[in-house]
């Protein structure tokens, strides 16, 4: 990735008015979120999404601003980790929402899946999705330092796609929790008298909006494991139809089924009390 004042940053002819477009599309859902969440709902322990939609706007932006300025390094670097964080937050949505799910829909006999008590969820996947950043972000430092070139970029891109693989890796098991949590109810015999009714629709938000962010990363992976000079890096249709369109339906579908339209705008508390071992890491009640 160049940085030199006479080279583009850019790999490709990046598109300004396309960038300006999806940056637009982004905001519908972005307007329509902060309506629900702020004012009709007051779910403020769904803004961690409304966050996330907001950082994919802020980074296309960015991206547009870029492609005028393809010779500087910071308004790229600014648009690259908006458009990479904006999906931590969305996923960590989907993590406090399978927890209080779970403990809001079952007996609390079954509130452990796969050895993870439902209350420690959230603080357990968003750890790991932490600790991938933090290696991500090792890697590409490593990387950049000998500009994308020689032996550092070998160390660094080797580095970046091990946090990469975590993420994924992290996201699978996430997923196997919402499928052991969906094959629990089937049958409605753990499925508590006083669930929320319309449960099930939150259910299949975070399934949609899961599965999408789980294409997003292995693009991502894909996309580091083919190098600098592989066809990713190279051609700016594969990062639109892999990394921002996943998205848009990831945050969209929650426009859609609003958590807090059947949760409550507490999302799970009823009569002023919180849900049983409510202790959930990134709301704000």
């Amino acid at each position: 990735m160049a940085g030199s004042d006479s080279e583009s940053i850019w790999l490709y002819t990046a598109s300004f008015p396309l960038a300006i477009i999806v940056a637009i599309i982004y905001l519908i859902p972005t307007l329509i979120l902060t309506y629900q969440t702020l004012f009709k709902y007051r779910s403020w322990f769904f803004l961690c999404v409304l966050i996330g939609s907001v950082l994919e706007v802020g980074g296309y932006i960015g991206r547009a601003v870029s492609t005028k300025r393809v010779f500087e390094i910071p308004p790229y670097a600014v648009s690259s980790t908006l458009i990479i964080i904006a999906p931590v937050f969305v996923a960590a949505g989907n993590y406090l929402l399978i927890g209080r799910l779970i403990r809001a829909v079952l007996h609390s006999s079954r509130h452990r899946i796969f050895g993870i008590p439902a209350r420690f969820i959230t603080k357990t996947f968003v750890g790991f999705d932490i600790l991938s950043f933090l290696i991500q972000a090792s890697g590409s430092s490593i990387a950049s330092s000998g500009e994308w070139k020689g032996n550092e970029a070998e160390i660094g891109t080797n580095v970046l796609i091990g946090g990469l693989g975590l993420q994924v890796a992290t996201f699978v098991w996430f997923l196997s929790i919402v499928m052991r949590f969906w094959m629990i109810t089937r049958d409605g015999i753990e499925v508590k008298s006083d669930a929320p009714r319309g449960w099930f629709r939150v259910l299949q938000a975070i399934w949609v909006s899961s599965a999408l962010i789980l294409v997003r990363s292995i693009y991502r992976v894909i996309e580091f494991a083919l190098g600098i000079d592989g066809y990713p890096f190279t051609h700016e249709w594969i990062f639109y139809v892999f990394e921002a369109l996943p998205m848009l339906p990831a945050i969209s579908v929650f426009c859609l089924i609003h958590p807090a339209k059947y949760l409550g705008s507490k999302g799970g508390v009823d009569n002023g009390k919180r849900i049983e071992g409510e202790t959930e890491l990134l709301e704000s009640d």
